[in-house]
């Protein structure tokens, strides 16, 4: 118990500084696979592809998820970047909703929210909020940019 401890051998701790340096290391090696595990993950970008398959599934709401997920991550093998969540019906859709009066054209900030809307990682808003716009963006110019935007893992 602690009190004979403390009795035995006249400390009032309950470990010793040896204990104390080892109990240490230990948290330093927890921390250290931490952040190695964090490392990885971030420069395999699992964590994104996680989000884009989840999302991919609340969208599309497959009957059998399982499949559904096996399809989506051999498009990804074979087409790499260039498969998007999106396809282009619903990128115009996107640009119609920013595009209020009809009128074929929108503006750079309607374009850059729009865009932002369709971001499904911080990389893509990150460089989506670094893009340029040219002040007016017609559906083929937005759809061409969203595609560029959303290349980026």
């Amino acid at each position: 118990s602690r009190s004979a401890r403390q009795q035995s051998t006249g400390r009032s701790s309950l470990f010793d500084a040896k204990e104390l340096r080892a109990m240490a290391a230990q948290g330093q090696v927890h921390n250290e696979e931490l952040k190695r595990a964090q490392e990885y993950l971030a420069k395999n970008r699992v964590l994104e592809l996680f989000n884009d398959l989840c999302a991919s599934v609340s969208f599309h709401k497959p009957e059998d998820v399982r499949a559904f997920l096996i399809q989506e991550l051999a498009m990804r093998e074979n087409e790499g970047a260039e498969h998007g969540f999106f396809d282009d019906s619903e990128i115009n859709a996107v640009f119609g909703l920013a595009d209020l009066m009809q009128t074929g054209i929108i503006s750079d900030a309607q374009a850059k929210m729009a865009l932002l809307s369709l971001a499904n990682s911080q990389k893509q808003k990150a460089h989506i909020e670094a893009m340029t716009f040219p002040e007016e963006i017609d559906s083929n110019m937005f759809r061409d940019m969203a595609k560029e935007a959303l290349k980026v893992l």
